[in-house]
């Protein structure tokens, strides 16, 4: 064995004495055997306490079949030392066995610093970063049958379109009176609005946007349709990992599902199981595990895939989705957000179908020869006459508009922009969208796709897509 998987066995040793959160004597003993069979010293058990268990799993996954088996024996053994087997044991016995058990499911281990309140330890979450219809079908068919056999473990199983229907069935008056109380912050149009965003829920994109971006599962970004199972919390340096067991679908589910409980009821010797009664029964809320995070992303704000409204009625940038005024921009760094937004749109480059493929964006920077200087200003000219007509629609005087091809005037005014959005980046999602960067060639442009940005003004009484506003043909002639 190599220091390594000295190590990773050091590491799994471990969390099965801990499991349970009562060391015994007889598990004392027991490791200290261990310690001797297979040389770990002292160099090993620091290693291990450097390692999650995701990462110790998948060293041991890469070792002969011969020597797994040897290993699983030694595990089940430090797993019954102390003369029973809870819960938390079992569940971990479980992700060891079907990780490194050979079995005909491709599973592993996932560590990470998620927070407990987004994942309840009794729950089990159907996963996938593309749509599978065969699957989705049989989580269907067979879902009363699947959510059985996982309650015979004492867990529940989460499959997101279920919550969706929940909520969506939910009698708009109960859904006001909750939303309010959870969000007493939220104007009545965004909580009219929070239903049709419920519906729009889909697992693959909540798995990509929520679980991966927001959360940091970067092995979620690309996972087949698979079952994730909260098994076991391990300490890591000086923070804590919660470890997820990942089991790979294919075909029908309920067959897996009822091989991942035989396993853990061969492994768990306690009498009696706590099995949840909480039902999403219509007129009621669950608020917990990924009813509460679903909740927290659509009423609280966290992460919400959204589009930009520019009010020049109101004089301000909105968010209507998540009901949030970008503050601490005055109407000089307005202006000059909107002309971004202009040249992205009017320089871009195109696809044969008209589609927008990469945004433009502005050089400030002088060119080299003095033969290209005439053309350059004339540049800077007609954007100052587009900046100062923007300013104009923002209530200034477009004779009095700041001199954004002065760097003095003009970096501070972009650096303040950015930092308003920055301010509101944990409720937005990818915000990074709607930031204003130079690239290695002086270029400032945004990635915003111009069609999520809207704008009001007093030409409609209703908000137009920006690109297609009475302002943008006027910038169109200057």
């Amino acid at each position: 064995m190599t220091a390594k998987e000295r190590a990773a066995v050091t590491r799994i040793l471990i969390d099965l004495v801990k499991a349970d959160k009562v060391i015994d004597s007889r598990e004392m003993n027991l490791y200290a055997s261990l310690k001797l069979k297979y040389s770990i010293v002292k160099k090993n058990e620091v290693e291990a306490y450097s390692m999650t268990l995701g990462e110790a799993v998948g060293v041991l996954k890469e070792m002969d079949p011969a020597v797994l088996s040897d290993l699983l024996c030694t595990f089940e053994e430090m797993t019954v030392s102390d003369g029973i087997s809870a819960r938390e044991e079992a569940l971990l016995m479980l992700a060891l066995k079907a990780c490194l058990g050979g079995g005909d499911r491709d599973c592993d281990v996932i560590s990470n610093t998620v927070e407990d309140v987004w994942f309840d330890e009794r729950q089990v979450l159907y996963v996938e970063s593309r749509y599978d219809r065969a699957l989705n079908d049989s989580i269907e068919r067979d879902y009363r049958a699947v959510s059985r056999e996982l309650k015979m473990c004492g867990l529940d199983f989460v499959y997101l379109p279920k919550i969706v229907a929940h909520y969506a069935g939910t009698p708009e008056k109960l859904f006001n009176e909750v939303a309010s109380l959870l969000s007493p912050s939220l104007s009545q149009n965004a909580i009219t609005g929070l239903l049709e965003k419920i519906k729009l829920i889909q697992t693959d994109t909540f798995c990509i946007e929520q679980l991966h971006h927001k959360l940091g599962f970067r092995e979620l970004a690309d996972t087949p349709p698979a079952l994730l199972v909260r098994i076991s919390q391990s300490r890591v340096g000086d923070k804590f990992y919660t470890n997820f067991l990942r089991v790979e679908l294919e075909g029908d589910v309920l067959p897996t599902v009822q091989r991942l409980v035989d396993i853990f009821l061969g492994y768990h010797t306690v009498d009696q199981l706590v099995i949840s009664n909480k039902k999403d029964e219509r007129g009621s809320f669950l608020y917990k595990g990924f009813y509460r995070q679903i909740f927290e992303i659509l009423l609280l704000q966290k992460s919400v895939t959204c589009h930009l409204l520019v009010d020049f009625v109101h004089g301000r940038f909105m968010f209507p989705e998540i009901d949030v005024v970008l503050s601490g921009l005055h109407r000089k760094e307005k202006a000059l957000y909107v002309l971004f937004l202009y040249e992205a749109y009017s320089g871009a480059v195109r696809g044969g179908n008209g589609e927008i493929k990469l945004n433009g964006g502005i050089s400030f920077t002088a060119p080299k020869f003095r033969g290209q200087m005439e053309k350059f200003d004339r540049r800077m000219a007609r954007l100052q006459r587009r900046y100062a007509r923007v300013y104009e629609a923002f209530g200034g005087d477009g004779d009095k508009a700041p001199d954004i091809t002065s760097a003095e005037i003009r970096l501070p005014m972009i650096s303040r922009i950015r930092r308003v959005i920055n301010r509101q980046s944990e409720k937005i999602y990818d915000a990074a969208r709607f930031i204003v960067n130079r690239d290695p060639n002086g270029v400032y442009s945004l990635t915003v796709n111009p069609a999520s940005v809207t704008c009001k003004d007093f030409s409609s009484a209703t908000p137009v897509i920006l690109t297609e506003s009475t302002l943008f043909a006027e910038l169109d002639r200057l």
